[in-house]
């Protein structure tokens, strides 16, 4: 099994790293919550920017769409963009 990990602009954090960094925070979390939030924030982008442009997808390509690095990346730049402002 490989590890999983995030990732923007080559910086990146395993699932499990990401979970210690938020229960040494504060938050118990282990890194199937971490994958789970993750996933379920990026479906909830992408099912707004479909509908948002009256785009027809099933919840299955929602999902395929959600966990694309490219997009993942394409939304956090954005972000970053948003808060250089």
């Amino acid at each position: 099994m490989s590890k999983k990990n995030v990732r923007v602009d080559g910086v990146g954090m395993s699932l499990h790293a990401i979970a210690k960094n938020m229960t040494d925070g504060g938050d118990k979390m282990n890194h199937s919550t971490v994958r789970n939030i993750i996933n379920r924030s990026f479906v909830k982008v992408v099912k707004n920017i479909s509908e948002a442009y009256d785009l027809k997808y099933t919840t299955e390509e929602i999902f395929n769409i959600a966990k694309s690095p490219d997009l993942q990346e394409s939304v956090v730049e954005c972000l970053r963009k948003k808060n250089e402002r």
